[in-house]
């Protein structure tokens, strides 16, 4: 596995996406048919991760193997594609290398990923192959499949400048990553693009809605944490492919917790880490804490990648008196945003902060929040592994 290894290092910081055109041409007409047919195509704002891994646990308690492909990875590159089945992804490292011998080109990280995932499951006799797509919907690599079975955990604002300003224009670019859809399952969206899509989409047949899962179970939906929302979309999305009533058996959603979601790290004090990285992601975050939680006060240490609104989400946590807020370090995790570009910013909103470094959140001895950036989630499990 070192050759991989350091295949995937030599494309750490390449950008991802730019091949589509070719990567269409990869696979045979019978292997992107069988790609369509048995791809669950993951897309949306937030939850992705959380949702693939779901489904994959949900499928093999109900005797279905799968495949699952997600990303980023918080400390290794092989979180990011799981299986049931012995998996050496090394045996196809010379598939993306002679893809890219022959065509003169060099793949992205991504890319290079997510065609030793697809190469991985055609070798192998799966049921299902789980695939969270990356920032994009229409342009987005992976959808090169064309899924007939796609999955919309929800739709917010993030990567607007790909995705659209308006949520009409995100779930147009998020819903397309296919155009071959037979089985739309949708989760935490709000009516008014429910009926955008009925109306909109025909060729969709939307088979279930969270909504109608949450009836189910006589369960409020304003009341579900993030994570419960995520399973139930899962759940809901495994019952109806299978053609199965397997609702009733999870009642007490007690679900599994997925690392870097709301992940409780230390107990007293209080620790959890959570990458949340948008402002509908942080609003998530903290309403599932106050639920759980009531701290007179709990420190929140935070760091993003380049291009996040962090005024947005500086300012939503900023409003509440309970909270206070650290930056970490710059040059702490990769392509991180540096707090000092918005000096201005805070002194003129009379803003209160401090900056250190990322031992401090570990040491901290009060209640705690670390948020941000998967990549700086992933660099606290590295340190902590160390």
């Amino acid at each position: 596995m070192k050759e991989l290894e350091e295949y995937l290092n030599s494309k750490i910081g390449l950008s991802n996406n730019k091949n589509i055109e070719l990567l269409k041409t990869v696979f045979t007409r019978l292997q992107l048919t069988e790609l369509s047919e048995r791809t669950i195509a993951v897309v949306g704002t937030n939850g992705k991760t959380s949702t693939s891994k779901f489904i994959h646990r949900l499928l093999k308690k109900n005797n279905r193997s799968s495949l699952t492909f997600t990303s980023p990875h918080l400390v290794e590159y092989t979180e990011r594609i799981k299986s049931d089945k012995n998996l050496n992804l090394q045996d196809n490292l010379d598939f993306v290398k002679d893809l890219e011998e022959k065509n003169k080109i060099v793949l992205g990280y991504f890319e290079a990923l997510f065609l030793l995932a697809c190469k991985s499951f055609l070798e192998s006799e799966y049921d299902y192959y789980i695939c969270e797509a990356g920032i994009g919907g229409k342009l987005d690599t992976t959808s090169i499949i064309q899924s007939k079975n796609v999955v919309l955990t929800n739709i917010g604002k993030d990567h607007q400048d790909l995705l659209g300003y308006t949520d009409q224009e995100v779930l147009d670019q998020k819903i397309f990553i296919s155009k071959n859809i037979e089985n739309l399952f949708v989760g935490d969206i709000n009516s008014e693009l429910i009926n955008i899509i009925k109306n909109n989409y025909p060729h969709s047949k939307v088979k279930y809605f969270l909504r109608d899962t949450v009836d189910t179970l006589n369960m409020n939906l304003k009341d579900l944490m993030a994570n419960q929302k995520n399973f139930l979309l899962a759940l809901s999305t495994v019952s109806s492919l299978l053609n199965i009533d397997i609702l009733n058996e999870s009642i007490s959603l007690n679900f599994e917790e997925i690392e870097g979601r709301f992940e409780i790290v230390n107990q007293n004090p209080i620790k959890i880490i959570d990458g949340a990285h948008n402002l509908d992601g942080v609003k998530h975050l903290f309403k599932d804490y106050e639920r759980q939680y009531d701290f007179e006060q709990t420190d929140v240490f935070i760091g993003f990648k380049k291009g996040k609104d962090i005024r947005s989400i500086i300012s939503f946590i900023n409003s509440n008196s309970k909270y206070k807020i650290y930056f970490i370090e710059e040059k702490t995790f990769y392509d991180q945003e540096n707090p000092v570009i918005y000096l201005d910013y805070f002194q003129k909103a009379k803003f209160e902060y401090e900056v250190v470094n990322l031992d401090a959140f570990s040491s901290n001895k009060s209640p705690s929040i670390l948020l941000g950036s998967l990549y700086l989630i992933g660099e606290y499990k590295k340190r902590k592994l160390v």
